[in-house]
């Protein structure tokens, strides 16, 4: 009774299969495979002659690169070479092609746009995951490469996008990204539960701040921003604004604008509606906020041009000009960060 070893391509457990038996269950994560699941390592294989081929149509951009991966991956979905150079062919547009993935981060927005975007990129991480698993230490080599080219993607497009002719511009688009990356990318490739997605995970966090140490990022997860948006975790403008200032949570200002809102805004159909869009997109912009390295400045800003003059309104009556002048700051920032 002979044994076929290979990897689970799930959690990447080391497994000694009989071959008689068609089905079975992971021993390490209770992964339901059969016997051509397996990862075999590659080196137990013979070199496929289309690997020199793959690689010289890669090098040269020639446009039947993407057939002759096909071809081998219809062969052998564990090829090296045709999961490593689809890989690198694709890569990149999981961050570069979502630039429009923050008009979606609002309560309303995030889960629907998350999982359409976790759903296409799913070729790519699986093709990255496939080359990982089965080629051991070159698939942590190849993650690193895979992060520092995307962020270098991400300079090379911030200095030549013409429509960014200031250093502000072109600084307030790589916050951008930094975001998308981070609240989009990061949760993304940890949500699609693979086996080196964690690893992934860390590398990307770990690059991008190698880059540009005075743009940190944190490991978000997909569970944390969607439990914000749901119990309302993720801090509000206002309240975001005064913690800024060391204020507690009951202090003068706060409890102002609570008053305000439950006597006043809360009391119209018009201002209903504005707290109801201010709630959605509200924790998003301060998420936003907190991501850049410059948030004491800005909520500082948020402060004197918005809230104090709304705070002043509220103090002298004039509730209305304050609602108005509050529903400008929400759609003035859900415009600066949000589109």
């Amino acid at each position: 009774m002979a044994n076929r070893e290979g990897k689970c391509p799930q959690c990447g457990g080391t497994l000694s299969i009989p071959e008689e038996l068609l089905k079975f269950s992971c021993m390490y994560c209770g992964a339901v495979l059969h016997q051509e699941d397996l990862v075999v390592a590659q080196v137990k294989k013979e070199k496929n002659p289309l690997e020199d081929m793959l690689q010289r149509l890669y090098e040269t951009g020639d446009e039947k690169t993407e057939d002759l991966i096909d071809q081998m991956l219809e062969l052998d979905k564990y090829s090296l070479k045709a999961n490593e150079i689809y890989t690198r062919l694709h890569f990149n547009e999981l961050l570069l092609n979502h630039q429009d993935a923050l008009n979606h981060f609002s309560r309303s927005e995030y889960t629907v746009y998350f999982d359409k975007y976790k759903l296409q990129s799913r070729p790519v991480l699986e093709a990255l995951d496939r080359y990982a698993v089965a080629s051991e230490d070159k698939g942590e080599a190849l993650m690193h490469e895979l992060a520092k080219e995307l962020f270098e993607a991400v300079d090379k497009k911030l200095e030549t996008d013409p429509s960014l002719k200031s250093r502000n511009a072109r600084s307030m688009k790589k916050d951008q990204y930094k975001t998308i990356l981070a609240i989009y990318m990061v949760p993304m490739v940890q949500e699609q539960k693979l086996s080196a997605g964690g690893r992934l995970a860390d590398i990307l966090v770990e690059e991008w701040i190698r880059k540009n140490p005075k743009q940190k990022i944190a490991r978000a997860s997909y569970q944390d921003l969607v439990s914000g948006f749901k119990k309302g975790k993720l801090c509000f403008i206002t309240t975001a604004v005064c913690e800024s200032f060391g204020k507690p949570d009951d202090c003068y200002e706060l409890t102002s604008f609570r008053r305000f809102r439950d006597e006043q805004m809360l009391a119209t159909p018009e201002g209903r509606a504005l707290v109801e869009e201010y709630y959605d997109v509200a924790p998003a912009i301060v998420t936003c906020i907190d991501l850049s390295e410059e948030r004491k400045s800005v909520y500082a800003d948020i402060w004197r041009e918005w809230l104090a003059p709304c705070l002043k309104d509220i103090e002298s009556g004039r509730m209305a000009d304050c609602g108005k002048r509050y529903g400008q700051m929400v759609r003035s920032l859900k415009q600066k960060y949000l589109s």
